[in-house]
Formats: structure tokens, sequence, C-alpha cells
């Protein structure tokens, strides 16, 4: 990741850090929703991807439908209540040996973006 920074609003996969051990990549590889970069571009705030419930969104959650991004698999919810910062590392970004880079989302989904956003604020 050769500039961090640029990479909010971007969905890609991670080791969201679980609850239990907030300091350490987690035990799934899942899709995240970068959210705000440091200004050293050492540490992302990642939102948590989950693709169970995506019918039901609550305050702070925003659904992405497969058909709304290329490689977007599932539909997929992002829990914006729910982040972490993470530094920028092999160890919370690479399965296998490769990064996922799902893609930035739709111009046409940034306005319910903010407005979720805003709700967790």
């Amino acid at each position: 990741m050769s500039n961090p920074t640029a990479l909010v609003g971007v969905i890609l996969f991670a080791w969201f850090p679980s609850d239990e051990h907030p300091n350490r990549p987690g035990p799934k590889f899942r899709p995240v929703l970068v959210v705000d970069a440091d200004p050293s571009g050492t540490q992302l705030r990642l939102a948590y991807g989950t693709s169970q419930r995506v019918d039901e969104n609550h305050r702070g959650e925003l659904t992405f439908r497969s058909h709304e991004m290329e490689k977007l698999d599932k539909d997929t919810k992002f829990c914006l209540g729910r982040t972490r910062w993470v530094p920028v590392t092999p160890e919370y970004f690479v399965k296998d040996g490769k990064q996922v880079i799902i893609g930035t989302i739709p111009k046409n989904r940034v306005r319910d973006l903010y407005l979720r956003v805003q709700e967790v604020l």
C-alpha cells in the first residue's frame, strides 16, 4: 500500500481484529471499508463488513449490493459503529501472499455513507 491515505472510501479485505484481541489481526479475512487514515499513513481505520443480515440496516449500517461493485461477490453490510485502527502491515491485509481490493464505493452512494457516518458520530 504505497499511499494508505488514498484508500479512504475503498472496500478491501483485512484480518479485522476481534473484540477479545483488538490489537491483533482477527481470525477471519473479511471485507472492510476504509473510513479514515492517520496523516502519517501508518494506520487505517476500518469498518467491519459482513454478508449476514444485509436486508436489515440499523443505525450506522450501510449495505452494498453485489451488482453495485464488479468485484463484490456478495451483498455486504458495513457497520460504521464498529471500527478499528489497524497498522498498515501485511499481517492485517495479506492472505496467501495477496492483497484483495474490491474497489471504491460507487459515487452515487457517497451521500448514503455520509448519512450513516453522521448516525454514529
